[in-house]
């Protein structure tokens, strides 16, 4: 026994080590990867201050570092003793402030805290509460998630966080037996909206008093450790599930809504709440799994009915064909989202996905333009989850190889108000990456443990000088050639036609992808038309144009 336990451990290390000595690397020609630096141990998060122009990213135990990436170096700036939260685990600028979200952990509760850091003019900061709570019980589990991702709205009017699960799915936890019967608690599985100028909130851990607030602002999430904003203003945020194969989840988070937890996971149902629960029959269970061994997976009679009334929102529902693997609830077969033409919702059950990036302001180029981004933090396993590069020996994504960067392109249904997403891998790789920002045409990702990598992506075109922002074709009035401008992140086949005052049709365009195009209308006559740009059939753009 003890040398099947050395053998492991030395076939683990050794993995460790093949793995270290792989870059990471693109699986699209026109990116590419560059190691920034190796950033100190257990970093958790990182942002990029619009002031210095540098980034900065903390540890779970609350250092700061600010990254001067021409030296490839990083300097310590601020610590728990500035700031005072023991466990950091958001972090965010808006324009000169910095705030961090965490908790501080005592030794059978906690208390979640939001402080922000405002900016002196020698460089330092002064550190003060913007939120705290009342002490609220700890779980003796994993599932103990905390505050974490932290953001604020486009507009700057608000700051979002998440109060995460202290259960991993619902179950009784007692922390040792110090709370009996205890599950979920008021400050948990939460979103939280703030006013951006906000001081000294204080949120105590009774649901009622929460509700009468204004300051939650969703519930069922289970652990939205990162959220970011889309152009349209939507919040989207990921979650992941706990120890059973459930998928886990990306979400349109909408205030008021509730995303299911504990009820709904990944799309599925929890069996808990069946009496005739057996676990060992459950196709969604591996007999492996350090859960299933410890007895969490038991029929629970006593476990909460579902709030009366509420209709659940779904996760987002993904086509494929990245990170789309996910078992049947009946047979335990492993299928696949691209290929079984049914969606999953949303990741492969283990993949843990963090750092989420937008590209809403289109300033990444090419076929990238305008998507999402997604890592994932566990490394992939074979078709019962396992992986000797599993960071504590728990289940792995099946036969999904994970460890990548997996670009998110988003349709919005405009009639029942819900996005579906369609997956592609583009870089691979990482271990254990954290977190994500983007600056410019790159995407910066940090590892826990391991490197701070720069993907560079093409650049998005811009327009001439002097082209009207209000406008999509250049010059306006046009003579001999038209110009046309007009993004085209999601890579789609359009047209333009011109249109006479007197609706005849009196040119039509060839089909085109590009963002820009142009086209000789030298033989048009003088006057005015309507130019309409169309795409799949429908009108996207229309602009009267004079022709001289």
């Amino acid at each position: 026994m003890k040398l099947s336990i050395i053998s492991l451990r030395i076939t683990f290390i050794f993995a460790l080590q093949i793995l270290h000595a792989q870059r990471v690397f693109p699986l699209f020609e026109d990116l590419s990867v560059d190691s920034v630096l190796k950033p100190k141990a257990w970093a958790s998060k990182i942002s990029f201050d619009p002031i210095s122009q540098h980034l900065f990213y903390t540890t779970s135990g609350g250092n700061i570092y600010e990254v001067f990436e021409n030296t490839k170096s990083d300097t310590l700036r601020f610590s728990v003793l500035d700031h005072g939260i023991q466990k950091v685990q958001g972090l965010c600028f808006v324009d000169s402030t910095l705030f961090l979200s965490g908790n501080i952990w005592y030794t059978n509760t906690g208390i979640g805290m939001v402080v922000k850091g405002v900016l002196q003019p020698n460089g330092s900061r002064i550190w003060s509460t913007v939120l705290s709570t009342s002490a609220y019980p700890t779980s003796s589990s994993s599932g103990d998630h905390g505050f974490t991702g932290i953001t604020a709205d486009p507009q700057k009017e608000y700051l979002y966080f998440s109060g995460g699960s202290r259960t991993s799915f619902g179950e009784i936890e007692t922390n040792n037996g110090l709370y009996p019967g205890m599950r979920e608690q008021a400050l948990t599985s939460k979103i939280f909206r703030i006013p951006i100028d906000a001081t000294n909130i204080f949120l105590i851990n009774d649901s009622l008093a929460l509700q009468n607030s204004g300051y939650l602002f969703a519930e069922g999430t289970r652990n939205a450790y990162s959220m970011a904003f889309n152009e349209q203003n939507h919040l989207i945020a990921i979650d992941n599930a706990g120890e059973r194969d459930d998928p886990e989840e990306l979400n349109w988070i909408k205030q008021g809504q509730h995303y299911g937890f504990p009820w709904r996971i990944g799309g599925n149902s929890n069996p808990l709440s069946d009496p005739a629960y057996d676990a060992t029959q459950d196709p969604l269970i591996n007999p492996t799994n350090s859960a299933f061994l410890a007895g969490h997976f038991q029929a629970d009679p006593q476990f909460p009915t579902a709030p009366t009334g509420v209709i659940f929102t779904e996760p987002i529902a993904n086509y494929g064909d990245a990170a789309d693997y996910y078992k049947d609830e009946n047979t335990g077969q492993i299928q696949k989202a691209s290929e079984s033409g049914l969606p999953i919702r949303t990741f492969t059950a283990h993949r843990s996905p963090l750092g989420l990036v937008i590209d809403k302001n289109h300033e990444i180029g090419g076929a990238y333009s305008g998507n999402g981004f997604v890592l994932s933090f566990m490394p992939g396993g074979d078709s019962t989850g396992y992986t000797p590069l599993s960071p504590w020996g728990t289940a792995c994504p099946f036969v999904d190889p994970s460890r990548e960067l997996v670009m998110l392109r988003f349709s919005l249904d405009t009639i029942n108000q819900a996005y579906s997403i369609h997956t592609s891998n583009i870089i691979s790789g990482f271990y254990l990456p954290v977190d994500a920002v983007q600056v410019g045409h790159a995407i910066y990702v940090i590892e826990n443990n391991g490197e701070l990598w720069k993907i560079n992506f093409p650049q998005a075109q811009v327009p001439p000088a002097g082209f009207a922002s209000d406008s999509f074709v250049y010059p306006n009035p046009v003579n001999s050639f038209l110009n046309l401008y007009y993004p085209n992140p999601n890579q789609q086949s359009r047209y333009f036609e011109l249109v006479s005052l007197d609706g005849k049709i009196v040119y039509e365009s060839n089909e085109f992808m590009s963002e820009f195009y142009t086209s000789d209308i030298s033989n048009l006559s003088q006057g005015g038309y309507y130019l309409r740009l169309i795409s799949g059939g429908d009108l996207i753009a229309r602009q009267k144009i004079i022709i001289n």
